[in-house]
């Protein structure tokens, strides 16, 4: 029978291995904590508001440049915005806002809307 070698004891971890297995767990209970905080904190609806930006002559009209915002917590799909200017009325879909972001649409009119337009958010979606 041949003779088995002894084998030898195992060496004690290195400590970048445990510095690294330490910053591990604290990167998963920090992703953890975030994802729990967001599914149990308070949503608040979109709260979208319309303000107006730059306006440019454009030929014969005149182009105002409409930045919507969304104070709220939960994005909003398909955004209705609407200008009035007088009798006339000029309106844009967005895609979306997302949650305490913004986007910009573009609105035609035959004057120069500044100080006279009514800009108004009508009406959105949930995604």
């Amino acid at each position: 029978m041949a003779a088995r070698k002894k084998s030898a004891p195992l060496p004690a971890p290195a400590w970048l291995e445990w510095a690294m297995g330490g910053l591990g767990l604290v990167l998963v209970l920090a992703v953890l904590a975030v994802i729990g905080a967001g599914a149990v904190g308070p949503h608040e609806p979109a709260r979208l508001e319309a303000s107006l930006g730059e306006v440019r002559p454009a030929g014969s009209v005149w182009l105002a440049e409409v930045e919507v915002r969304n104070h709220g917590d939960e994005t909003a799909a398909a955004v209705e915005v609407e200008g009035r200017l007088g009798d006339q009325t000029a309106a844009a879909t967005l895609d979306y806002v997302p949650a305490h972001g913004h986007g910009r649409v573009t609105l035609s009119f035959d004057a120069d809307p500044r100080g006279a337009v009514e800009l108004s958010v009508p009406g959105w979606s949930e995604p």
